[in-house]
């Protein structure tokens, strides 16, 4: 006996999905045989569970999933493609006889026309007259240009009947991959002990779906108080071959197939370097051309490679840290096995950013707004592309990593024309004397902001000296106005500015590069 059942539920998660079918059913007492068929070819057997309640005091005895195939694809939409595809081919095949025809038809004409001699005799002999030869020509010259016209009609139909053809393969490429001529069935046998209702519940894994989230983030400054609307949707996508047609739909970022495995590391094997061989005979390859360059001969590379994959799969199979978080979409969502990506909703709210300004004018004389948010939202907000917003303006992309509640993240939002920065090599001198064999340049920067923000900012401006490399050659840090707030051990300077409604400010730093009268220097401005 079939039971009919619907999809009610799917659990996307990573890399596969749970889905949940269910089916209701009137039984009597005795044992019963029942049958779902055409579940997904991409389920996974093992996954399979099935559990049962309703008035009917009942008993699940077994359940066993069989592989089925079709000799047709078991799916409306394939069957039509495969019709369309049919009759554009046969639309194809009319439209080459008919080329053919009228080509065959040509020649005649063109045989016709050339018979000269024969028109010639005719004429002289007073079988015809000049004039009838005439209209004979007119009338065959007017058949051609008719059949070439018709001709180029015909060419232009089967461009067209190509192009169609074409698309129809692809289209119907996608669908057998997504409904393939096999699916899988789930046999489930009960004893029911007492007549009555009962409905059935069928769980299983299939593979070919995932989810992937993203993100926008949107700068609204209403009323002078910044917010930052986040929009956390998903993008679902599913190649299963069943449609998730108005279903409850749960985003996990468990991972089931590997959570249950803990990963073993494998010895890591350390060699030596073989030894130079010795030259090889004659006739046989040499040794240098089964070698890489880093003395691997193909066993060796055979063997590294295994090793790194195993490496890699131990990287690979670390579980994200914290708990799993599942995300239930509202309402619920229909999406076909089609591979392309459906957005779902997760949740939108809005956060209190800290904004600020950043600089690096010896890279750009431009100046960013930074945000500096706290996720003090419930929300566990995964690595994925965030679209950035100032207001209803599209100002960019960002990658965001995983940032747990109450974590701190901070996005760049475009460049801010207010604010203008300038920079400048205000100074470059070399002493005119040489003491103690030692040449050293004098270099000097000026930097000029000027703010037309109508409220006070913070800006970050960030510059450098140059980085020695050699213990002779010693770079110092002589003056600046003001003093950097930090300055690495890379020679990276970095103040923490003020500025005031409309105010224009000047910062100067002064440095020296000091090294051997005999040495050449490179890099320097």
């Amino acid at each position: 006996m079939i039971l009919e059942t619907r999809l009610t539920e799917v659990v996307v998660y990573v890399d596969r999905a749970r889905l949940t079918r269910q089916g209701a059913i009137e039984l009597t007492t005795g044992l019963h045989r029942l049958e779902i068929p055409h579940l997904s070819a991409r389920l996974s057997p093992d996954s399979v569970r099935v559990t049962a309640r309703g008035t009917a005091a009942a008993r699940l005895l077994s359940s066993q999933v069989q592989r089925t195939f079709y000799t047709e694809t078991p799916a409306e939409q394939v069957r039509q493609l495969e019709e369309q595809v049919e009759a554009a081919q046969d639309e194809l095949q009319a439209l080459d006889a008919q080329v053919e025809w009228i080509a065959h038809q040509r020649a005649q004409l063109e045989a016709l026309a050339n018979q000269s001699t024969i028109f010639a005799t005719a004429i002289a002999s007073g079988e015809m007259s000049f004039e009838a030869h005439s209209t004979l020509l007119d009338s065959l010259r007017r058949r051609a240009e008719e059949m070439e016209a018709e001709r180029q009609v015909t060419l232009a139909r089967k461009r067209a009947v190509e192009r169609r053809l074409q698309q129809l393969k692809q289209q119907l490429d996608q669908a057998r991959s997504t409904r393939p001529r096999e699916r899988y069935s789930v046999w489930i046998e009960l004893e029911a002990l007492t007549p009555g209702d009962l409905t059935i519940d069928l769980s299983y894994v299939v593979s070919g779906a995932l989810w992937r989230p993203l993100y926008d983030l949107r700068l609204t400054e209403e009323d002078g108080e910044p917010q930052l609307e986040v929009g956390y949707l998903a993008e679902v996508a599913q190649q299963s071959g069943e449609d998730w047609q108005d279903v409850r739909l749960t985003l996990s970022t468990a991972r089931p197939f590997l959570a249950a495995v803990l990963p073993e590391l494998e010895p890591w094997y350390v060699r030596a370097l073989p030894p130079t061989p010795p030259e090889p005979l004659a006739g046989a390859p040499p040794m240098a051309k089964m070698m890489d360059a880093h003395g691997m001969t193909p066993m060796l590379q055979a063997e590294a490679r295994e090793e790194a994959i195993v490496a890699e799969e131990a990287h690979a199979n670390l579980v994200q840290s914290g708990a799993t978080v599942s995300y239930l979409a509202p309402g619920v969502i229909s999406i076909p096995p089609d591979g392309a990506a459906h957005k779902a909703v997760i949740a939108r709210f809005s956060l209190p950013p800290a904004l600020d300004y950043v600089s690096a004018p010896a890279l750009a004389p431009a100046v960013y707004r930074r945000a500096k948010v706290v996720n003090n939202s419930p929300y566990l907000l995964l690595p994925g592309k965030a679209n950035l917003f100032a207001g209803a303006e599209f100002i960019g992309a960002t990658q965001m990593e995983l940032i747990a509640p109450q974590g701190e993240f901070e996005i760049f939002l475009g460049v801010d024309d207010r604010i203008k920065v300038e920079r400048e090599l205000a100074r470059r001198e070399v002493d005119k004397t040489i003491l103690g064999g030692k040449r050293r340049f004098h270099y000097g920067y000026e930097i000029r902001l000027e703010s037309a923000l109508p409220s006070p900012a913070t800006v970050t401006l960030r510059d450098q000296m140059p980085v020695s490399l050699h213990e002779e050659i010693k770079v110092r840090l002589e003056t600046t106005e003001p003093r950097p707030t930090k300055q690495t051990e890379l020679n990276l300077l970095e103040w923490e500015l003020a500025l005031s409604p409309r105010q224009k400010l000047t910062l100067r730093f002064d440095f020296s590069v000091e090294f051997p009268q005999t040495m050449e220097v490179i890099g320097l401005p």
